[in-house]
């Protein structure tokens, strides 16, 4: 039944729907009833009241239960089906007395029965009572109406909250992620649990071939959680900003911006009754370390020289004790060692069978890394595809963050790109290659030749993308080296070589032309091509010669 519509009448005088197949029965009962001042509509079936009940509402409904064609029990049942005549008083007439007809009304939801011939003095007087009923009825709708638009605005303005919350997480807490703070390499992925992100990220810069990372996670959700986060970045912005300012000969320690937060936030904390976690780890390529203060975070994990280990004894979280001192810790780092930071929603991840996911599962899906060179970017959506597979179905019950900085290997680093699984990134990726053969002054056809290698590679990486995987990102890398420009193109996925695909062109080849000729193509235009697949991450390098 469609929403109807509603008449305006004076207080006191019903809208009363009279339904009954007999017309001197209508005449008998709806001359008194109009001398009492009601508003009368007359019905001749149930059919043709279910018609009316779609155009008008009543505040009253006379029904006559043993119409000829049977149908007053199925109005009856249309009523109490149908919200928006839900709550109206049905009174039935019959004229039977079968106890069982009564019954039957009253289950399918009458609210009072009268025998024929009607006695109008009585009807008079249940329709009073009803009028009293009619009117708290009313006004308890009102009342439930007020606070439905109450409760709507509440959500609107949560709705809204929520919506700059997600803005000050995308802005303020995470930002974008630079490719090679400090010559190295860093990559990220985080995933709300309830919609705001707890958990924040900052990678800067400060010293040349270095790298600050500070990841933390504040107690609760939502957007208090977001201003905290955004608060303690600032602080780290702030701290690291006067010191550089103040003391440029001297480098300031991990441990000093740790306990100048911790000094001016912990306050705050301590009134709000709120606690953050936070780790803040400093990567010095040219000096060869790794320096880490814990304040109640997960500790790092670290891939060097082929062995797996956690480092970094947690402290007291900021916000808990107002006399705490933090330390550092320092460890020696090689280049090509890898490491790894991550929230506890990552190794606290539940299963259906409320499994976590746990360290050790996070150790053993990173021990093919110390086989295979694999970028920070592909060991970010490594771990991260490890957990959605490891929790299913299930929800996540706390904030996912997990950031990966890897010290690359000696030598000029590469140009670096993210891009999305989507086939319309292609404009993108034309834009990283032209601006690299710019800065390298490569000729047009050289130029052209990389462009339509990286868009085949690219888009035969895209096609090969299960609804597991489609949501990671590939990584593309270039560089030149020895008279070669080396393309690289890192992402998960199924095994595949594209230059064993067996499908032959069906149009005349020509190399100017991208999509559909892979094999061709990579033959054409790569001067060398290899490929590696393991754990699934699929590597694929492309080689072309600089003429001299």
């Amino acid at each position: 039944m469609t929403a109807v519509q509603a008449e305006s009448v004076p207080d006191g005088i019903l809208r009363i729907l009279l339904v009954d197949d007999e017309p001197i029965a209508r005449l008998i009962l709806s001359r008194p009833l109009v001398e009492m001042g009601h508003q009368i509509t007359m019905a001749v079936s149930g059919n043709d009241a279910i018609q009316i009940l779609e155009k008008q509402s009543f505040d009253l409904i006379l029904l006559d239960i043993g119409m000829q064609d049977g149908d007053g029990y199925m109005v009856l049942e249309t009523l109490r089906r149908t919200e928006s005549a839900r709550w109206v008083p049905v009174i039935v007439t019959s004229g039977h007395q079968s106890e069982s007809q009564i019954l039957r009304a009253l289950e399918l939801g009458a609210d009072d029965y009268m025998t024929k011939p009607l006695n109008i003095g009585f009807l008079h007087s249940k329709i009073r009572n009803f009028q009293r009923v009619i009117s708290l009825q009313n006004l308890n709708l009102t009342l439930l109406e007020t606070v439905m638009q109450k409760q709507q605005s509440l959500e609107d303005r949560i709705a809204l909250e929520f919506e700059y919350s997600a803005r000050i997480q995308k802005t303020l807490l995470f930002g974008s992620i630079p490719l090679a703070p400090g010559g190295i390499f860093t990559s990220a992925r985080a995933q709300a649990a309830q919609g705001i992100n707890g958990d924040f990220i900052e990678i800067i810069s400060v010293y040349p071939d270095s790298v600050d990372i500070i990841i933390g996670d504040v107690m609760g959700k939502g957007p208090l959680a977001a201003i905290l986060g955004a608060d303690v970045k600032l602080q780290v912005q702030r701290q690291i900003s006067n010191r550089l300012t103040t003391n440029n000969a001297e480098r300031f320690s991990v441990a000093e911006i740790v306990n100048a937060i911790h000094g001016t936030l912990t306050p705050k904390l301590i009134e709000l009754e709120s606690f953050v976690t936070l780790l803040y780890a400093r990567l010095d390529k040219a000096a060869g370390t790794l320096t880490v203060v814990c304040c109640g975070h997960p500790p790092l994990l670290v891939l060097n020289n082929g062995e797996t280990h956690f480092f970094g004894d947690p402290n007291l979280p900021l916000g808990v004790m107002a006399d705490e001192v933090y330390a550092e810790q320092q460890c020696e780092i090689a280049a090509g060692a890898s490491v790894i930071s991550y929230s506890d929603g990552l190794s606290e991840a539940k299963n259906s069978r409320s499994e976590a996911y746990g360290e050790a599962r996070l150790i053993q899906e990173l021990a093919p890394y110390h086989q295979s060179p694999w970028g920070a970017n592909a060991l970010v959506e490594m771990v991260y595809a490890s957990v959605l597979r490891f929790v299913g179905d299930q929800p996540l019950a706390d904030d996912l963050t997990l950031v990966v900085a890897k010290v690359p290997d000696a030598g000029a680093l590469p140009y670096r790109l993210r891009l999305a699984r989507q086939v319309s990134h292609i404009g993108e990726l034309r834009g990283f290659i032209a601006d690299f053969a710019r800065e390298h002054h490569l000729t047009e056809d050289l130029a052209n030749r990389i462009t339509l290698v990286a868009v085949e590679a690219f888009t035969n990486t895209v096609r090969h993308s299960s609804s597991e995987i489609i949501n990671s990102s590939i990584e593309v890398q270039i560089r030149s080296l020895d008279d070669t420009v080396w393309l690289l193109l890192e992402a998960l996925g199924p095994y595949f070589d594209p230059v064993r695909d067996p499908k032959q062109p069906t149009e005349p080849f020509d190399i100017n032309r991208e999509g559909g000729f892979g094999l061709h193509i990579i033959n054409a235009l790569a001067d060398t091509f290899n490929y590696s697949h393991a754990a699934g991450v699929n590597r694929m390098g492309f080689g072309f010669f600089v003429a001299a």
